[in-house]
């Protein structure tokens, strides 16, 4: 963990680098001759190769030639601007993807690989929009992740160089969301229609035969069916859009049961597999397709209820029958499968708001009042993992409602964030550490945590969670609340880094560092620090699940600080600057001042 901690800070220092100088380069714009207009990324790709030349581990070598091939394609992008080509998008990108050549063949490092084939299919979509319009673009556009799966292994064996599994596992990861997303969409769509067909079947088939046949990738083999019932669904759904004056329920039973035949599929496919990696892949794969399946039944049930007459009625008998299915199956599949019995009862939930809204003309509080206390009662009495995790957000939802409706003045954001802050002190701090292990409790401290989390990134839509002086005068107690959330955020992550990490030195150094993140907060962005104490806390846990939720929301924080704020693009050059150049030095004080921390996290 100490070693990741160390190389986020590099890889972040570079990004927030490359982002300051790119700002700068905005700002002065209309100022710049063209000679100073080019020499920026020009300086950045040099220095960029200097540094790949001087370097001597593979890591650094690897991401500063990354990132000197990415500005190859602003180079080009500014070249464009300054001189007025004219040229078409794609150009740009087929230029990119010609100078990208030069150091994949020169160092053959396979994140280069990556990069040449998201620009090459770039190219290609903006090409393609010149002749074609529709969904069919994209579908086109991603079967170039497929040729590269396709031709990878006849390349390999050609030049007898060594397989490198994550970059071709990476690239089937790309492949089969794209394709799978886009093929859909492209079978649905009104133009190209046969050819989506044929091209479909054409690139699952060679993926599968050569990645799977070949190769001998069971993920391969798992996603190819996946593709295959997906394709029965997609090519069902247009059958159902280009009939007319027909019944769509007997369609949508079809559909349901090619799911139902794929999910079967699948699992008896990976049954003698012992790869953990390979099995948590098919959970996934089999808990996607077994959601769908569900959503199938639900409009297959509301079509059946439809076509005997029911109307808004129809939401009720639904409501009902959907959750006493989640008891059912709660019930036959105890606690180690409860992804569709919870989607059922959540359904259901939602289809009791919608009669309760629609039928019965309730207003928001109390509909949301009678689906929360059902809600805790099923908590209580149907021992499901997701209901824990679900607990305490749903509970902080009825609060904001009734803040909302009943105290206009006092802003809801704040006081469900100072509440889940308490519980996660209450925690850390009060509560007995062995009772702490037990499972359920865990699981109702996660779903604390991911309030924590979703709370600020919702908060940044209406401003708040920037700049916060406006508001002061709209909300009441705001400056109280601010002061709180941000002392509450420095105890928990004080107390956490001093139970987690053993060496003083390193305690003090981090303890430093996030004070002058919760001062940062408290100033400009205070969404962030909040999403950072999460990140902080998967952190002593070693979680890599929370670790990587709460890096991509830390990232979307700051992201919106630097595009959406008033300031000036020179004010965001200079912060970013300061903040690549601050992460640099965390990096260079973690590596040379705690050699050997590693064998104590």
């Amino acid at each position: 963990m100490f070693e990741k901690i160390k190389k986020f800070f590099l890889y972040f220092s570079v990004i927030f680098f490359i982002a300051g100088v790119t700002s700068f380069t905005a700002y002065n714009w209309a100022t710049m001759s063209r000679v100073e207009k080019l020499a920026v990324p020009s300086a950045i790709i040099i220095a960029g190769l200097g540094a790949y030349l001087f370097l001597k581990k593979d890591i650094y070598k690897n991401l500063v030639l990354f990132f000197s091939s990415f500005t190859i394609g602003t180079l080009f992008a500014v070249y464009g601007q300054v001189y007025q080509t004219g040229a078409d998008t794609w150009i740009l990108f087929r230029n990119w993807a010609i100078f990208l050549i030069i150091p994949i063949i020169a160092t053959g490092y396979y994140s280069l690989v990556v990069l040449f084939s998201i620009v090459v299919a770039l190219g290609i979509n903006f090409y393609l929009e010149l002749y074609l319009s529709g969904a069919i673009i994209p579908f086109l556009s991603c079967l170039t992740f497929g040729i590269v799966l396709m031709a990878y292994p006849f390349i390999q064996k050609r030049f007898n160089f060594k397989f490198n599994n994550v970059f071709y596992n990476t690239m089937i990861g790309i492949f089969y969301i794209s394709f799978i997303v886009s093929g859909f969409a492209a079978i649905n769509s009104y133009d190209n229609i046969l050819l989506a067909i044929i091209l479909y079947l054409i690139f699952v088939a060679g993926v599968y035969f050569i990645a799977y046949k070949q190769m001998q990738k069971i993920t391969v083999k798992i996603l190819s069916i996946t593709a295959l019932g997906c394709f029965g669904v997609a090519v069902i759904m247009k059958m159902i859009s280009e009939i007319f004056y027909v019944d769509a329920t007997m369609f949508i039973l079809l559909s349901l049961l090619v799911i139902i035949g794929t999910i079967a599929a699948v699992i008896k496919s990976s049954n003698k597999i012992e790869n953990e990696n390979i099995k948590k892949i098919t959970n996934i794969v089999v808990g996607f397709l077994k959601v769908f399946a569900f959503f199938l039944l639900m409009i297959f049930v509301f079509s059946l209820l439809s076509l005997i007459g029911l109307g808004e009625e129809a939401l009720i008998v639904v409501a009902i029958l959907l959750v006493a299915f989640s008891c059912f199956a709660a019930k036959m599949l105890g606690l180690k499968n409860d992804k569709v019995e919870i989607v059922a009862f959540i359904a259901g939930l939602l289809c009791l708001g919608g009669y309760l809204g629609f039928q019965l003309e309730m207003t928001a509080l109390p509909v949301v009042f009678i689906i929360t206390v059902i809600f805790n009662l099923f908590w209580f009495f149907m021992p499901t993992r997701a209901l824990d995790l679900l607990l305490l957000p749903m509970n902080y939802c009825l609060l904001g409602f009734f803040i909302e409706e009943k105290a206009p003045s006092i802003n809801y954001y704040y006081s469900i964030i100072t509440i889940a802050l308490i519980v996660e002190a209450y925690f850390y701090f009060l509560y007995d550490k062995k009772q702490l292990l037990n499972e359920k409790l865990k699981r109702v401290l996660i779903g604390n945590e991911a309030a924590l989390i979703l709370l600020p990134l919702s908060w940044l839509s209406t401003g708040i969670g920037i700049f916060i002086d406006d508001f002061e005068l709209m909300f009441k107690y705001v400056q109280y609340y601010r002061i709180v959330d941000i002392v509450l955020t420095v105890l928990i992550g004080a107390f956490v880094i001093f139970k987690t990490i053993k060496n003083q030195k390193l305690q003090v150094v981090l303890c430093i560092f996030w004070l002058g993140l919760n001062y940062f907060a408290y100033s400009q962005i205070l969404s962030l620090i909040i999403v950072m104490l999460i990140m902080l806390i998967y952190a002593s846990k070693n979680s890599k699940w929370g670790m990587l939720i709460s890096t991509l929301a830390a990232c979307y924080v700051v992201s919106y600080y630097y595009f959406t704020t008033y300031k000036s693009l020179l004010d965001k050059s200079i912060a970013l600057s300061i903040s690549g150049g601050l992460l640099l030095v965390a990096y260079l004080v973690l590596k040379y001042g705690f050699k050997g921390v590693e064998t104590n996290e």
